[in-house]
């Protein structure tokens, strides 16, 4: 099975994977032979980039000739422009492909790499995972996560957009419910060093994994939650309103009567 991932929540991810045969690569539970990889930093050049990323990713000697079975999309919560070049990209792949296209969130991902990490390191026994992404205007996507099995997570809450210094209000219900934050994890959490003190002891304040996504982590959950039977919905996750809004209808302006 061979599969088209696309990430462009922060910068601009694109990789083909393979569920099949031989395996160049081995994340948590799940094999995944790579096919071709590629990645752009610039937060603010996705619809520049993904046409050539696209089109380098599908013309390699392991794609030519060869099916595409799926197209996976981050879904966000990200800034509007850059999450819909790339849910559109996929959408459009996946028509002119014939194939399905699922969702999955950005902030999804980056708990599984976290608690990735987390895993080699100390073995410590479901913890718990603080993410948090850079919204812009000085604001954080957040939510809290927990392991489901090796390729899954579990959102324990519901994500939310905020200024760092209230994350912790955010959250101090369901933490004083599920336990304590074990581990700080992306973009946003790196971005303000304050929203890691507010929420962590002293002695664990470190942030892991600090991005917004990433298109191999979101194969391996997406084959989790298709295997449960569960539909993934490529509907973004946008939170607020795009930053500029196209006007409804021209205003009149009145004019005095010169006589």
């Amino acid at each position: 099975m061979r599969i088209l991932s696309i990430d462009s929540s922060l910068g601009t991810q694109v990789a083909v994977v393979e569920t099949a045969g031989g395996h160049d690569a081995t994340l948590g539970g799940c094999s995944l032979r790579v096919l071709s990889r590629a990645e752009q930093t610039d937060t603010r050049r996705h619809a520049e980039s993904l046409g050539q990323m696209l089109s380098e990713a599908l013309s390699t000697p392991d794609m030519v000739d060869h099916r595409l079975d799926a197209v996976i999309a981050a879904t966000g919560p990200a800034p509007f422009t850059g999450l819909r070049a790339g849910l559109v990209t996929a959408r459009v792949v996946g028509r002119a492909r014939g194939v399905p296209v699922h969702g999955v969130s950005s902030l999804d991902a980056v708990a599984r790499l976290a608690l990735d990490e987390l895993g080699t390191r100390s073995g410590e026994r479901d913890p718990v995972v603080l993410v948090a992404t850079d919204a812009r205007r000085r604001e954080v996507y957040t939510a809290l996560f927990r392991a489901a099995g090796p390729d899954d997570v579990t959102r324990l809450t519901a994500i939310s957009v905020c200024p760092p210094a209230q994350v912790a209000e955010q959250i101090t219900g369901p933490v004083g419910e599920i336990g304590t934050v074990d581990v700080v994890a992306g973009s946003g959490a790196a971005l303000h060093p304050e929203l890691v003190e507010s929420v962590q002891p002293a002695a664990s304040r470190e942030v892991l994994a600090p991005v917004s996504g990433d298109v191999l982590t979101q194969v391996r959950i997406a084959l989790c939650r298709l295997d449960r039977g569960e539909a993934l919905s490529t509907e973004p996750l946008y939170l607020r309103h795009a930053d500029v809004q196209m006007p409804t209808a021209r205003k009149r302006v009145l004019t005095s009567d010169p006589g």
